[in-house]
């Protein structure tokens, strides 16, 4: 008697089996697939998180206690609130340290004059040790310190401020005229100034990538043309930056960041799913280079432009 009838599966069904495998991670032996999701950056911390609201008292006070610590590298807000006449244009200016250790002093951008307000700085702090509060019109307004979003947008000038040139080349290392990063970032330089004065020669950029491997990226600038000339590494810090001699004093080179975010992994393809900005799903799939052997050039850009809120991107781990 026959018990069993062998039956083919229909051509369509197999198909869908088989791509049903690969969308959802079934292996082969000897192979993984391993899903993950990387969050970049943090939403800006409640008011009061780095110092609670502490009100005027007709002077600038000096405040070295109190003061929270912070969750992770940030920028510093100062807010202030009560009552908008007593509000002066004046700036809080907040001290502590960089993520080497070093002593870094930030003057933080004045208050609008009667506009109760938050000023975020640029600086980048792993501690704050000090912050002066200066004196309102009136004791009816306090003021306020947390930790700044991230990642922010491009910033040309986030990690190096406009130098003028001098008149020979000059290499600046690690200290207060170089700003920490928050995240890991691709580097931008901007030339300035006189344009006549702007002459194509490279600055060196050198840091550490999300590894702590040491490496350097090289940026032309374009004679006679104030530009930004944009990288494709990822620096998690940067500790030197080579600033050649321009043709004249009146140009000026500054350094920022640009837009891409490290992946943090050694991609042998694309294997980016989603981004994710403040937690909501983008419509367009983000922009990825991978490369399987220099970690610094896997990348990753989202449709939307950063806005100091967190990033999150679902990936596919590749084994190195």
């Amino acid at each position: 008697m026959r018990l069993f009838q062998k039956r083919q599966l229909p051509m369509t069904l197999v198909l869908l089996l088989v791509m049903s495998a690969i969308t959802f991670g079934a292996v082969g032996p000897g192979l993984r697939q391993i899903w993950r999701a990387k969050v970049i950056g943090a939403a800006a911390g409640a008011t009061g998180s780095v110092l609670a609201a502490t009100t005027d008292t007709g002077a600038s006070q000096t405040i070295t206690t109190g003061i929270l610590a912070l969750p992770r590298l940030s920028r510093i807000s100062a807010s202030v609130s009560g009552d908008q006449a007593d509000v002066r244009a004046e700036s809080v200016v907040v001290t502590g340290q960089d993520e080497n250790g070093t002593t870094i002093s930030e003057t933080l951008t004045a208050f609008t004059v009667n506009v109760a307000g938050t000023i975020t700085g640029e600086k980048v702090f792993k501690k704050v040790t000090s912050i002066l509060l200066p004196a309102m019109d009136g004791t009816g307004v306090a003021i306020s310190l947390a930790t700044g979003g991230s990642p922010r947008a491009a910033d040309t000038n986030a990690i190096a401020a406009a130098r003028t040139d001098t008149g020979a080349s000059a290499t600046v290392t690690t200290g207060t005229s170089i700003n920490s990063l928050s995240e890991p970032r691709n580097i931008t330089v901007t030339s300035g100034g006189t344009a006549g004065d702007i002459r194509a020669e490279s600055v060196v950029i050198t840091g550490t990538n999300e590894q702590d491997a040491s490496i350097t990226e090289s940026f032309l600038l374009t004679v006679n043309s104030a530009t930004t000339v944009t990288g494709t590494n990822i620096f998690k810090s940067v500790t030197s930056i080579l600033y050649p001699a321009m043709d004249g004093t009146a140009a000026t080179i500054a350094v920022g960041h640009g837009d891409l975010l490290g992946i943090g992994k050694r991609l042998k393809r694309n294997t980016i799913r989603n981004g994710y900005l403040n937690n909501v799903l983008e419509g367009t799939t983000p922009t990825v280079l991978f490369d399987a052997d220099d970690l610094e050039s896997n990348t990753v850009d989202l449709d939307s432009a950063l806005d100091s809120t967190p990033v999150i991107f679902e990936y596919m781990e590749t084994p190195e």
